[in-house]
């Protein structure tokens, strides 16, 4: 795979002394030292290695005589994943002429600088960018050594910027998919500079509300505080995007915060390039902090509104069965009652305060992350819990509770829980229905076993839920317009049956609605 700056390039022409003629002007120390490069091949295996043409960078040479050997080092060399940075290509060659050539390359590589050089040509220049792709160039043979030289040079240049500037878009694409989490979004964009900048040391700081700058996330050896801090006092006043280099240290401004850069070697800097690719960098990065920062503000405003408005719910729902019990209490001190007509009154109050604490126990089980115990439970008692739990419940809603127990079952799970959710279901039921004469409102609860499932149903024979109910009655505090309650009491059924391993199905109408539980089980035969 390629690491760094790619120099590798590739000349196909059937003329071997034109081949030798590239070889020279761009390795120009092999002829030279070819006895020296015998030797270390022997020494150190074949295989590139820098020279000394005195040239801005060495390049890595690959002849081929035609155009199917030609073809098959591009091939090659994109498994290799060491791709050819520019391909220069005679145009009139046997077999395939220099245009056809590269064609059968742009299939396997479109990215290579491609320069057509040849006396003649039998196309014109629109044909061949046709053909060949805009990357293209075209020299006349015969050419110059420094021609050749700054052909090639420029070519590798545009082919590395080209690849930076990829790179850069796909590092620009996770900034952007990061940028919910604001301080994730810091270090990965830190890694991201550090990689573009090719340094070790490096921190993020942010302006104080006075005049100096405090350390927000550091790498290497700016993540040592009291190492950072000689830096803070040193750090300018930029403006947005703006990078200023000052002996090895690198400012970049990145929306309100200020990344520092610490070259390894006294007296180094960054080149124009490099420069470029990083203010690019820091114009994408500080619009994805912005966006970031106003995401957050916007959570945490929809946060605190959903706090409010569930406290103001709890409030008003507790408010209800207390204010019962305080008028009752009231009540017995005013009125001298028979023993009998107190029982009564002693009933009504009992109510109140289970409602009170149902509220308070739907509010706890949500919140609480407690773990799911794990106890043989009997679908039959589990159902003769409930019954007995919600007798009275269902009587003060004038409706009529009905158990069928088709096929009876035992699963592993947490009882408590479990019990919760039925009593939950049986309650949203009983606070949906209409106001009707007693005993005209029924409520089922039934268990059934289907494949290695048991199933636990809970049906009333209301009016249904309309579609926009439907939308949010899972959704914790949404109340689903029912005459009482938290707006917990199917999430929690939700949370709890999913935890057991098990769904949560319903189907509803005009006629009524049904909710189905299913979880693993074994029939009781």
């Amino acid at each position: 795979m390629i690491a760094g700056f790619n120099t590798r390039v590739l000349v196909i022409d059937d003329e071997e002394a034109i081949r030798d003629s590239f070889r020279e002007i761009l390795m120009p120390h092999r002829k030279k030292y070819a006895q020296l490069e015998e030797a270390g091949e022997e020494l150190f295996g074949a295989g590139p290695r820098g020279g000394g043409s005195g040239e801005t960078f060495d390049f890595e040479f690959v002849e081929a005589p035609d155009g199917e050997r030609g073809l098959r080092l591009v091939e090659q060399a994109i498994k290799n994943q060491e791709p050819f940075a520019a391909v220069f290509v005679d145009m009139r060659m046997p077999g395939w002429d220099g245009l056809e050539t590269v064609k059968r390359i742009r299939a396997v590589d479109q990215a290579a600088e491609i320069v057509f050089v040849t006396a003649y040509s039998d196309y014109s220049i629109q044909e061949v960018v046709m053909s060949a792709g805009p990357n293209v160039g075209y020299h006349s043979k015969p050419f110059a050594a420094d021609e050749i030289r700054q052909i090639a040079t420029k070519a590798v240049y545009e082919w590395n910027k080209t690849r930076d500037l990829e790179r850069l878009i796909g590092i620009v694409s996770d900034v952007r998919a990061e940028r919910g989490d604001n301080a994730q979004l810091l270090t990965t964009s830190l890694h991201h500079i550090l990689d573009l900048a090719d340094c070790e040391s490096a921190m993020v700081a942010r302006h104080t509300d006075g005049h100096g700058f405090r350390k927000v996330v550091g790498v290497g050896r700016l993540s040592e505080d009291e190492y950072a801090a000689e830096f803070l006092t040193d750090i300018p006043m930029l403006s947005e995007n703006a990078v200023q280099q000052r002996d090895r240290r690198v400012f970049l401004r990145m929306h309100h915060y200020t990344v520092v850069l610490l070259l390894e070697q006294p007296g180094s800097s960054m080149n124009s390039d490099r420069l470029y690719l990083l203010q690019l960098f820091l114009e994408h990065a500080g619009q994805s902090l912005e966006k970031a920062e106003l995401q957050e503000s916007l959570m945490q405003k929809e946060k605190l509104s959903a706090v409010g408005q569930a406290v103001s719910m709890i409030a008003h729902d507790l408010r209800s069965p207390l204010s019962g019990v305080l008028s009752l209490v009231d009540l017995i001190r005013q009125t001298d009652y028979e023993p009998d007509s107190m029982q009564e009154v002693f009933g009504q109050i009992s109510e109140a305060v289970n409602s009170a604490i149902d509220i308070v126990n739907d509010i706890l089980d949500f919140t609480r992350n407690s773990e799911i115990s794990r106890n043989l439970i009997s679908s039959a008692d589990l159902i003769e819990e409930v019954e007995s739990a919600v007798a009275n419940f269902v009587s003060s809603m004038r409706a009529e509770l009905v158990v069928e127990n088709r096929r009876s079952f035992t699963f592993l799970g947490d009882n408590g829980k479990m019990r919760r959710v039925l009593v939950n279901l049986v309650r949203n039921a009983g606070e949906s229905l209409p106001r009707r004469p007693r005993g005209e409102s029924i409520i089922t609860i039934r268990s059934d076993f289907s494949g290695e499932h048991g199933i636990l149903e809970v049906e009333d024979n209301g009016t249904g839920i309309s579609a926009e109910i439907q939308e949010t009655m899972f959704v914790p505090f949404s109340g689903g317009g029912k005459r009482g309650g938290t707006g917990l009491g199917l999430a929690i059924v939700k949370t709890f049956v999913e935890a057991h391993g098990g769904s949560v199905e319903y189907e509803t109408g005009d006629t009524g609605t049904c909710f189905r539980l299913r979880v693993p089980a074994r029939v009781v035969e």
